[in-house]
């Protein structure tokens, strides 16, 4: 009797990890992928993002653009480029940009010399070196880094690289929710963000559920002291 017991734990506790299996794990990302956000002052549209993704075996290239409109576009429009490798189930970027073509004298370029554990810049003609920490992800990637995580956690904490500065993102989940974008209901989990030591910077983060954990939606701050929503409009991702 106590074998048989046995053995149908066994079999529930295995019913029970494929179930959850299938609940949390993201898939991989596919070699080519784009998404494409709307900026809002709500109600007002005050610009547009563009993402393209791109992979070939552990070599990735992401590449932003961030086109602004009315008092957004006195941010300048900018482009973000993170390319590098996917090693340990993380970016690891190799090569980081900041263009702003409204402000090219602070436009930013990045190299991530691993062996150095030195990130060596270039910024309005100064040479900056930053130490590499361990898991430093840049601006324009980290985000996607929920996806290579796989299953879902209620905290993440990213090192983030912005082109000056390396910042500490801490993020705790709120809870899930459910978002509808034009037609469809997305199954999303709800992180409140902060970064650690900058005032004023918390932030909401909506992560898709299925298939891939991609960000659906975010509210956050500027230094214009506008508060802007990003929302999904349409990916080439099944999500």
């Amino acid at each position: 009797m106590a074998h048989k017991i046995k053995l149908n734990l066994s079999n529930l506790i295995y019913a029970l990890f494929f179930l959850v299996s299938i609940d949390l794990f993201a898939d991989d990302f596919p070699d080519k992928f784009s998404m494409k956000y709307d900026l809002l002052q709500l109600p007002t549209k005050v610009g547009e993002i563009k993402t393209e993704y791109s992979q070939i075996k552990n070599d990735y290239y992401f590449n932003v653009v961030i086109e602004g409109k009315g008092i957004f576009s006195l941010m300048g429009n900018r482009t973000l480029t993170s390319q590098g490798k996917i090693r340990n189930k993380r970016f690891q970027p190799k090569k980081f940009q900041h263009h702003n073509k409204k402000r090219p004298k602070k436009n930013i370029d990045a190299e991530f010399f691993y062996d150095k554990k030195l990130i060596m810049s270039n910024y309005k003609g100064r040479k900056i070196e930053k130490e590499l920490l361990d898991g430093t992800l840049d601006i324009a990637v980290y985000l996607l880094q929920f996806n290579l995580h796989k299953s879902s956690k209620y905290s993440y904490s990213f090192e983030v690289y912005q082109g000056k500065k390396i910042r500490t993102y801490k993020y705790k989940k709120i809870k899930d929710q459910t978002i509808k974008l034009g037609k469809k209901n997305i199954e999303t989990e709800l992180f409140e963000g902060n970064i650690i030591g900058k005032e004023k910077s918390t932030h909401q983060v909506w992560i898709s559920k299925n298939n891939y954990r991609i960000p659906i939606k975010l509210t956050f701050p500027t230094d214009l002291g506008l508060d802007i929503t990003q929302v999904l409009v349409s990916s080439s991702l099944s999500i």
